[in-house]
């Protein structure tokens, strides 16, 4: 008789346990990008590689606050589009009787004064055909806290602000693919096309 009544008081207290927790709420709780959160344990490396697993299949979709990374071909008539914007824009603007090398412009032919960003294409160009050339190209070495754009006011001086910061950046990436331009470090080299 004994073990029929703590079987049965087992039960009752098995389901009044079972009966308190079903009417548990629980709290939603939703994971917002860029917040840091703390660990209450560390994962094993197997919920790590479910993950892994998980991620590499399913695309995450993107807020419209982060940047979107865009590759396009050397061959693609969007990329001549924008080259030919960019020399439209740069024909617009109402140039100064001298250059920055002290020659006066208007001795220069109009055949001859080809824009700075058609320049820079057309460098860049002939540099990701061999960009083992020495002639073509040179290595600078970035400085601190110097981005993609300061790097190449510094090398090729304020004209490369005519550049279109995406089309100077998507083309830069491709000659350059193992650097980082979202995070440059001191003392890290870029290559760059040399313009005649």
């Amino acid at each position: 008789m004994p073990t029929k009544t703590i079987i049965f008081n087992s039960i009752i207290i098995a389901a009044l346990f079972l009966a308190a927790c079903s009417d548990y709420d629980r709290e939603n709780f939703r994971m917002e990008v860029g917040k840091k959160y703390a660990l209450k344990r560390w994962p094993d490396s197997a919920y790590i590689d479910t993950l892994d697993k998980f991620f590499k299949k399913e695309p995450i979709k993107q807020s419209q606050k982060q940047k979107a990374e865009i590759t396009m071909s050397m061959n693609n008539n969007a990329m001549d589009m924008l080259i030919k914007k960019a020399s439209a824009i740069e024909k617009s603007i109402p140039k100064k009787n001298v250059s920055e090398k002290g020659i006066s412009e208007k001795n220069v032919p109009k055949e001859t004064q080809e824009p700075f960003p058609d320049k820079f294409v057309n460098a860049l160009n002939k540099l990701l055909e061999n960009p083992n050339s020495r002639e073509l190209g040179k290595k600078y070495n970035v400085k601190s806290g110097e981005t993609l754009d300061g790097l190449l006011v510094r090398v090729y001086g304020q004209q490369a602000k005519k550049l279109p910061r995406y089309t100077s950046e998507l083309m830069v990436k491709q000659l350059n693919p193992s650097v980082d331009f979202s995070a440059l470090s001191e003392g890290q080299t870029v290559l760059l096309p040399i313009i005649n």
